[in-house]
């Protein structure tokens, strides 16, 4: 135990630094899940107000329940949304809110790309609270 206090471990999971990949790993509109972050990794295309990265929380800012990315499901004549399955709010490819309880946009965590190698890192413990304007603040790969 006196190991550990003198030479801790690095911090892993939610909270620290993780690097889902490269860019190059994850296609344009593509929605990946990262369960050690608790985050959407979302590869916006134009339509979709991108382009570009962001890693959106995947907890509810309405209840905390976990948000789904659901492809199936159909809003105002458009398919595939994050859909809260709590209380039915509902959020566009970029997190924003467009219909339910929650009070706010999903929230966002600090994404940072690598120039050089196009390595991705999401920062888990620097968290931001969703705004309409979400897709703005996507970075660019």
């Amino acid at each position: 135990m006196m190991v550990d206090m003198l030479y801790p471990r690095g911090v892993t999971g939610f909270g620290s630094v993780i690097s889902p990949g490269t860019v190059d790993q994850f296609a344009p509109g593509t929605k990946t899940p990262n369960s050690e972050g608790k985050f959407w990794l979302v590869n916006l295309t134009e339509e979709q107000g991108g382009p570009g990265f962001l890693a959106l929380w995947w907890k509810c800012p309405h209840l905390g329940c976990t948000v789904p990315w659901n492809p199936s499901f159909t809003f105002q004549g458009t398919r595939g949304w994050f859909r809260c399955p709590c209380h039915g709010s509902t959020y566009t490819h970029a997190g924003v809110r467009v219909f339910g309880p929650a009070p706010r946009s999903l929230d966002r965590m600090e994404l940072t790309i690598d120039p050089s190698t196009g390595r991705i890192s999401v920062n888990t413990g620097s968290i931001t609270k969703g705004t309409p304007d979400n897709n703005n603040f996507a970075v660019e790969g």
